[in-house]
């Protein structure tokens, strides 16, 4: 829909009064300028909005909800609550109280370590589109096979082999496997998967 505002109404029409609206308003614009964006064109209608905001533009977190307090109790929006999620951790939850209803938690109280990952929208029919935060556009990962250095480049039609600075090949860890339901690649022992997995993760900081 490209617009936060589009895809609240699209979910207020369809979705049965009794529920609650609370709105994403992190995805395409600043935390701020969305919250006032949402709050006056839906009112007492919102219950609340949720901050969902990438590490990468959070710094610090409590100033940025704050402000937004701030704007929205300016406008009359007093009653508006503000859920938080993404990345949140035990720690942070005294801290953000003051201001926050609600958190979605979800790795930090997990029973084991884990390897944590977003996935979000890279790409729509081809354009590059993603939310505030990530860069957009499908992505090649690739890695040295001298240095072991790896990088996240652009999906585009390689020319030549790459580089690397070390003067070594540059090769894709992210191969297809599968077509249009068709296997690309043959089946593999699962004691070789977790040999290859062990011996590509050696080094990273898991």
């Amino acid at each position: 829909m490209g617009s936060t505002i589009e895809a609240v109404k699209a979910f207020d029409q369809v979705i049965e009064p009794d529920v609650v609206r609370v709105a994403l308003i992190d995805t395409l614009l600043d935390e701020k300028f969305e919250c006032i964006n949402v709050a006056q064109m839906f009112g007492e209608k919102l219950y609340a909005v949720r901050f969902d905001t990438t590490a990468s533009r959070r710094g610090n977190f409590y100033r940025i909800l704050e402000e937004c307090r701030w704007e929205l109790d300016l406008r009359g929006h007093g009653k508006m609550k503000f859920f938080v999620s993404g990345g949140i951790k035990e720690k942070d939850v005294p801290v953000l109280n003051p201001l926050v209803s609600g958190y979605g938690i979800g790795t930090a109280i997990s029973n084991a370590p884990v390897v944590d990952y977003a996935m979000d929208i890279m790409e729509v029919e081809g354009r590059p589109f993603s939310k505030v935060g990530k860069w957009g556009g499908s992505k090649r990962v690739v890695k040295c096979a001298g240095c072991g250095e790896r990088q996240i480049v652009p999906n585009r039609p390689v020319i030549k082999q790459a580089v690397c600075r070390c003067g070594a090949v540059i090769e894709d860890i992210l191969v297809p496997v599968m077509e249009e339901g068709r296997a690309l690649i043959a089946a593999e022992d699962a004691s070789e998967i977790r040999r290859r997995t062990l011996r590509n993760t050696d080094g990273l900081p898991l």
